[in-house]
């Protein structure tokens, strides 16, 4: 394990027992837009939200590779099958259907809002699968979402960050085209071993998409030219 993903790890650990164990809250979008649109206030967690978004401009979605709890725990699942079975290439959705699925997230997203805004309530942290283990917004279906997410991870890797999350529709919006990118650079010999690694299902050789990434880095790792680059826009190509 080199050092990225070790500090990685550290990362992803601190997170969860923050969120999990130190706080009364997950921190998500949706605790400070609900917030606001049931009681026009959003209290402190908007400086927390202006910081990740500021993040999110700057790195990409390191938010989702790097601190969501949810992103950890789905992770420890499809690497658990990655030990189980010894397997050298994560498992891949149909391309076709995969390009499709991840607009999914943002129907969530939009649909989460509008069902707050009518049903007057809080509508996605009723059901947030952190809710269950934070203890804030616990529900009985929050559980079952929560063990969902677990098994799908295990078959597709991240397939709730892919698919559904609405808070990675959001930070895909400020991660289009972010300070820092992924590149791939004149060390590349298009082997896609990179590709065999990504969780999130990203044809890393073809065009890398800034929004999907969640800037795990496993690509990286598993490159053995030197091909992968994270550097600034104005940085110019070997």
């Amino acid at each position: 394990m080199d050092k990225i993903q070790i500090l990685r790890k550290i990362s992803q650990t601190f997170f969860f027992i923050y969120f999990v164990f130190l706080t009364s809250f997950c921190l998500c979008f949706f605790g400070v837009i609900e917030k606001f649109i049931l009681k026009g206030t959003v209290g402190q967690l908007i400086v927390k939200l202006i910081v990740i978004i500021a993040l999110t401009l700057i790195l990409g979605r390191v938010f989702c590779g790097w601190m969501c709890p949810l992103g950890f725990l789905s992770e420890l699942s499809y690497k658990l099958r990655v030990k189980l079975f010894k397997t050298k290439k994560l498992p891949t959705v149909n391309e076709k259907i995969h390009k499709k699925l991840i607009y999914l997230k943002y129907v969530v997203l939009v649909a989460s809002l509008i069902l707050t805004y009518y049903l007057l309530t809080y509508a996605f942290c009723q059901v947030c699968p952190i809710g269950f283990l934070t203890n804030l917004y616990g529900t009985v279906i929050s559980f079952i979402i929560l063990i969902f997410v677990l098994i799908a991870s295990f078959f597709i890797p991240m397939a709730f960050c892919r698919y559904l999350c609405p808070l990675g529709a959001f930070l895909s919006i400020f991660s289009i085209k972010p300070l820092f990118q992924l590149k791939t650079d004149n060390n590349c010999v298009k082997c896609k071993l990179c590709e065999f690694k990504c969780p999130m299902q990203i044809k890393i050789t073809e065009k890398i998409d800034q929004k999907e990434c969640i800037r795990c880095f496993e690509c990286k790792s598993a490159c053995r030219k030197g091909g992968l680059s994270f550097s600034h826009i104005f940085r110019k190509e070997n």
